[in-house]
C-alpha cells in the first residue's frame, strides 16, 4: 500500500484517497511551487507556482497564481478563509486532535501550522494530501514528512462553509490516521475520514451523505477491502461509518483508532473488547447488511438508520425474476471474498417458493440471513442455518399476495480466511404448485424444521447451564457416579445448581444445599422428561451420560 520510501499522496474525490510515491522539491516565500498531481489537477499540470495568500494560527493558505490573479471575487474568497479558518481553529482541530489523537507536525523552524494550497481541480474532486519531501522557498525549509492539502480552489466560494469544513475535516483526519496507524488499510481510513465529519455536525443538510447514498443504492455486494476511486465504494464507508456510530457511539471509533494495531479489523475487535460491546464486528457486518434491506427501527434496532434522511433507503440488490403465471425454476452459482456481503433479490413466482443454498465443503458459511418483504410493508428476517449441513432451504408462502419480495445475504467475514480466496455457493429457486400433496411435503419439512430449532435451543440451554454451573464451581466438572434420594454430597450440590441453572421450568425452588431430597428429585424427573429419559427421579448412568455430554 505504502512505498519502502514512506513518502505518499492522498487524493480525494469529494473524499477519495490513493496512495503513490512522492518526489518533491520546492522553496519557501510568498511565492512557492508546489508539485501536483496530473491526474485531478484541471488543466493536467504536475507543478503550479502559488502565492501565500492567508496565515492564520494553524495554518498557511497558498493559492495557484495563475488562478489567483484572475479570479475576481477575492472578498468573497477571503471571507470565507477565515471563516473556514476560524471553525478549524477553534472546532474542527482541537475537537479532532482530543479524540483521535495529534497530525504530524510538518516541521517549519518549529512552526506546527499546516499548509493548505488551493488548486483548480477536476470537477467531483474535493482535493487530496501529499505527504512527502517539500522544499519552500528562501526563508523556510520543511522536514521530510511535511504535509500538504490540497483543496479544490474552485469549490471555495461556490460552496457553503459547512461543506468546507466537512472536507477540510476529511483531510485533516487523514494527517491524523496517517500519525496513529500509518499502514492501515485504505477502508479504515477513509471510514474514519467520513465518519469525523458527522462527529463534528458537519454536513448539516446532509448534502453529501445523500450523493453517497445514491451511487450507493444500486449496489448489489459489498466489499470492504476492495477499493478503487469509485463513489460507490464511499457510499458504502459512509453508510457503514454512520451506522457504526448511531449503534456504538464515538467512542468505538475512537477506540479503534487508538488501539495499538495497522489493521483495521483488529483495531475494531480490540476497541470492542476495550469497550465491553459483547457484538464481534463479524455480526456487526452482518447486521448492517439486514440494516441496508429492513432499515426499520420499529422491527430492531440494530436493523436501521437513525438519520432521517435515510428512512426511505434500501439496496436494490442483484434480482431474480421467477414467472407469476406457470411452474418455474432458476439457479446460480456465485463466490465470495473475505470481508465481503451481497443482496440477492427474488421477486415473482407463484403462491409457494421454494429457495435453497448449497454450501461446498470449503465454504465456511456458517448462515445466511434473508428478509422477507411483505406487501403490507412489514419485514421478516430469518437465518438459513448451515451448521449441521451444506444444504438450507425455505419455503416462502403467498409470494405476489403477501409477499413482494426475499432479499438473501450470503457473506464472509473472518479475519482467519485468505482474502484472495474464491469461496462458492449456489442456490436453487423454484415454484411449487398449490396442492394437498405439496403443502403436505411442505408442512412435513417445516415441522422437521421446528423440531431442529427446539433440539438447537434445548441443547444450547443445557450448554450455557453447564457452564453457569463449572463457573461459580469448578469442582461441578463432570458427573462421575449415581446420585438418589435422600443421599448427600457436594456432587448433589452440583447437581442443584445445574438443574437450577435451567430455570424454573425444571428447578423452581432453585436449592443449592447438597441434600438429595424431594424438590431434588421432582427436578431430575423434569430433566429426564426433557431428554426423552424415563423420568424415575434417580440420576443414573442414563441421566449422567446425557449431562456430561454438554459439558
Amino acid at each position: 500500500m505504502f512505498s519502502h520510501s514512506r513518502k505518499f499522496v492522498f487524493a480525494v474525490i469529494l473524499g477519495t484517497i490513493f496512495f503513490v510515491p512522492v518526489f518533491v522539491q520546492a522553496n519557501w516565500s510568498n511565492t512557492a511551487d508546489f508539485y501536483v498531481e496530473s491526474d485531478y489537477d484541471l488543466f493536467g499540470r504536475d507543478k503550479i507556482e502559488a502565492q501565500l495568500i492567508k496565515t492564520t494560527n494553524k495554518i498557511y493558505f497558498y493559492a495557484d497564481k495563475n488562478w489567483y490573479q484572475n479570479f475576481n471575487q477575492k472578498s468573497e474568497l477571503d471571507s470565507k478563509i477565515y471563516n473556514l479558518s476560524s471553525d478549524f481553529e477553534y472546532e474542527i482541530y482541537p475537537i479532532l486532535t482530543n479524540l483521535l489523537g495529534s497530525e504530524d507536525k510538518p516541521g517549519v523552524d518549529n512552526d506546527s501550522r499546516i499548509i493548505i494550497v488551493l488548486e483548480p481541480l477536476k470537477e467531483d474532486y474535493g482535493g487530496y494530501i501529499r505527504v512527502g519531501d517539500h522544499y519552500l522557498k528562501e526563508d523556510y525549509q520543511l522536514s521530510n514528512q511535511g504535509q500538504i492539502i490540497f483543496l479544490n480552489a474552485n469549490l471555495m466560494v461556490q460552496s457553503s462553509l459547512d461543506f468546507l469544513n466537512y472536507e477540510l475535516a476529511h483531510e485533516f483526519t487523514h494527517l491524523i490516521i496517517l500519525k496513529q496507524k500509518p499502514e492501515v488499510e485504505t477502508w479504515f481510513q477513509e471510514l474514519i475520514a467520513e465518519a469525523t465529519p458527522i462527529i463534528l455536525g458537519c454536513d448539516e443538510e446532509d448534502i453529501v451523505l445523500k450523493k453517497r447514498v445514491q451511487s450507493f443504492l444500486y449496489s448489489t455486494k459489498v466489499n470492504l477491502f476492495e477499493w478503487d476511486d469509485s463513489d460507490r465504494n464511499y457510499g458504502k464507508i459512509k453508510l457503514f461509518g454512520l451506522y457504526l456510530i448511531e449503534q456504538f457511539g464515538n467512542d468505538l471509533l475512537v477506540q479503534a483508532v487508538k488501539y495499538p494495531s495497522n489493521n483495521g479489523i483488529e483495531s475494531f475487535a480490540g476497541a470492542l473488547r476495550q469497550l465491553n460491546i459483547q457484538d464481534n464486528f463479524s455480526d456487526i457486518f452482518m447486521n448492517w447488511l439486514i440494516t441496508n434491506v429492513v432499515n426499520n427501527c420499529s422491527e430492531k434496532q440494530e436493523y436501521c438508520y437513525q438519520n432521517e434522511s435515510l428512512n426511505n433507503f434500501k439496496v436494490s440488490g442483484e434480482t431474480y425474476y421467477l414467472p407469476t403465471k406457470f411452474k418455474a425454476s432458476l439457479g446460480g452459482t456465485d463466490f465470495l471474498k473475505n470481508f465481503e456481503g451481497k443482496w440477492i433479490k427474488i421477486v415473482g413466482g407463484l403462491k409457494i417458493v421454494k429457495i435453497k443454498f448449497n454450501l461446498p465443503q470449503e465454504t465456511p458459511i456458517a448462515r445466511i440471513p434473508y428478509v422477507i418483504i411483505k406487501t403490507n410493508g412489514q419485514k421478516q428476517v430469518g437465518f438459513l442455518d448451515f451448521s449441521r449441513s451444506n444444504i438450507s432451504e425455505i419455503y416462502i408462502f403467498k409470494m405476489n399476495e403477501e409477499v413482494e419480495a426475499v432479499y438473501l445475504m450470503p457473506y464472509l467475514f473472518d479475519k482467519n480466511l485468505d482474502s484472495n480466496k474464491l469461496y462458492y455457493y449456489s442456490f436453487e429457486v423454484s415454484s411449487l404448485e398449490n396442492n394437498p400433496q405439496i403443502e403436505q411435503q411442505i408442512i412435513e419439512e417445516l415441522t422437521r424444521q421446528i423440531e431442529e430449532l427446539k433440539r438447537k435451543i434445548t441443547s444450547l440451554r443445557l450448554q450455557l447451564a453447564m457452564q453457569k454451573t463449572y463457573q461459580s464451581n469448578p469442582y461441578c466438572s463432570v458427573f462421575s457416579g449415581d446420585m438418589y434420594y435422600g443421599m448427600t454430597s457436594p456432587e448433589v450440590k452440583c447437581l442443584q445448581q445445574f438443574l437450577s441453572n435451567l430455570g424454573p421450568g425444571i428447578y423452581p425452588e432453585g436449592l443449592v444445599t447438597g441434600y438429595f431430597g424431594p424438590l431434588t428429585q421432582a427436578a431430575v424427573r423434569r430433566y429426564q422428561a426433557l431428554q426423552n429419559i424415563i423420568t424415575t427421579g434417580y440420576f443414573g448412568p442414563l441421566t449422567r451420560a446425557a449431562i456430561n455430554k454438554n459439558l
